[in-house]
């Protein structure tokens, strides 16, 4: 029985135990074989790296190069199971397509993380819009270089993200292919996925309540720290009330410390991994 089949039987097996609907009993079923495997999904952390998710986040990625490296990762999975990309060639031609747009977008830039007041003041400052298009803002940019200065940061859409990272095209380094190369052996390979996120059946199902998890998850936390909540409906109200609270009693948003190698570098948890017999 495939793992797709098992996941269906155990939903009918819970809709007869509990009287739940299908699709709501196969979401729970779903939410429970993820959460009984170690190390696949870890609450207000990245879905992909599994680092931790800045406050402005509203989704399960840090970004928009983690979260289409997840979504590579179930389609190409998910092509390899089905034939696909045995039978069409257009299908490796968009896999390697989008494996040159992670690698210019990602890999050099993953270590450019930001302090989480940083990242709420130019949201706040760009007025949570796109500066090329004006359509509602997803990432923080750096427009030229590495430097934190806010001068040099800007919020754009994915899209605007997307066209930026493509005019800096250029063919993979030694570093970029072993990148893939563990990205393939480490995520894609693998019978059972190492991450919910790479789940090409499961995801699709969950991650809805997950985020809605996480928004409740961030206003118990300001509720704990003493913020009303209660008229506040959107993450960005509650972000201003948070960053509020925080100037008042002169708290400071945590920064970033840890090394960051995108989830499957040499020093992840992945790369260790390999390194064990299991």
């Amino acid at each position: 029985m495939t793992k797709d089949k098992k996941a269906k039987a155990a939903a009918r097996q819970r809709q007869a135990e509990t009287g739940e609907p299908y699709t709501l009993a196969r979401r729970r079923t779903l939410q429970l074989a993820a959460a009984s495997a170690p190390r696949t999904l870890v609450d207000d952390h990245c879905a992909n790296c599994l680092q931790p998710l800045p406050d402005d986040v509203r989704g399960l990625f840090c970004g928009t190069w983690c979260k289409e490296t997840a979504s590579l990762v179930r389609y190409w999975r998910g092509t390899i199971r089905d034939g696909r990309l045995e039978r069409d060639p257009l299908v490796g031609n968009a896999i390697r397509t989008q494996l040159a747009f992670l690698l210019v977008g990602g890999y050099g830039a993953l270590r450019r993380r930001l302090p989480g007041n940083v990242r709420l003041e130019v949201r706040l400052r760009d007025d949570d819009r796109c500066q090329s298009c004006g359509k509602p803002g997803e990432e923080i940019d750096h427009i030229n270089g590495s430097s934190p200065d806010l001068d040099n940061l800007q919020l754009l859409c994915g899209e605007c993200h997307r066209t930026k990272t493509a005019k800096n095209m250029r063919p993979a380094g030694k570093e970029e292919v072993e990148l893939i190369r563990a990205l393939f052996e480490l995520r894609v390979v693998p019978d059972e996925p190492r991450l919910l996120a790479d789940d090409e059946s499961a995801w699709q199902h969950v991650w809805r309540g997950l985020e809605k998890d996480r928004k409740e998850r961030f206003r118990d936390r300001l509720l704990a720290m003493g913020v009303e909540v209660a008229k506040l409906k959107t993450r960005r109200q509650m972000l201003e009330e948070l960053s509020y609270f925080l100037d008042a009693y002169e708290m400071e948003e945590p920064v970033w410390t840890e090394d960051f190698d995108g989830g499957f570098g040499p020093d992840s948890y992945f790369a260790r991994s390999m390194q064990r017999d299991d």
